[in-house]
């Protein structure tokens, strides 16, 4: 087995909601044993279940015989995770909720899981070509490490 196999998990996953939390983990797993630091592990699991849900609800409409196939390589120091379905395509762009509106009940309370991934991620790529549909890709990076001088407070 070559470094590249070692290094990279592929999941197919039903459109059944409950299923984007194997995903979850798996990613949370990765990024644990990569030393990411564990709010950034958290904004990870969060990114990885809003793709998968998206893909899950609108490409997919929660049909269970399709699946959405995750795919997480690992980098030396970053980690992407790209989200495929079936579906056939996706905003080109990423609105900003109005949350005063989405309080106030003048905007339903969805449409956050771009927003959210966007904010989340490192990097975000929406429609990246796939063979089998649509594809959501997105990198974490580690953070550098803290010089000893930073963390005295020079």
């Amino acid at each position: 087995m070559n470094k590249a196999e070692t290094r990279t998990i592929q999941l197919r996953l039903p459109s059944k909601l409950g299923y984007e939390r194997v995903a979850m983990d798996a990613a949370g797993a990765a990024a644990k044993l990569m030393g990411f630091h564990v709010s950034r592990v958290e904004d990870l699991r969060t990114a990885v279940s809003e793709a998968i849900i998206n893909a899950m609800e609108h490409a997919h409409k929660f049909n269970a015989k399709t699946k959405v196939v995750v795919g997480l390589t690992i980098g030396e120091d970053s980690l992407l995770v790209d989200v495929a379905d079936q579906g056939n395509g996706m905003p080109e762009s990423v609105v900003t909720p109005d949350i005063t509106s989405k309080f106030e009940g003048e905007q339903g309370p969805r449409g956050w899981g771009m927003f959210l991934i966007k904010s989340l991620m490192d990097e975000v790529h929406f429609n990246v070509n796939s063979e089998q549909g649509n594809l959501t890709r997105m990198v974490i990076r580690l953070d550098p490490p803290e010089s000893d001088e930073e963390e005295a407070g020079a």
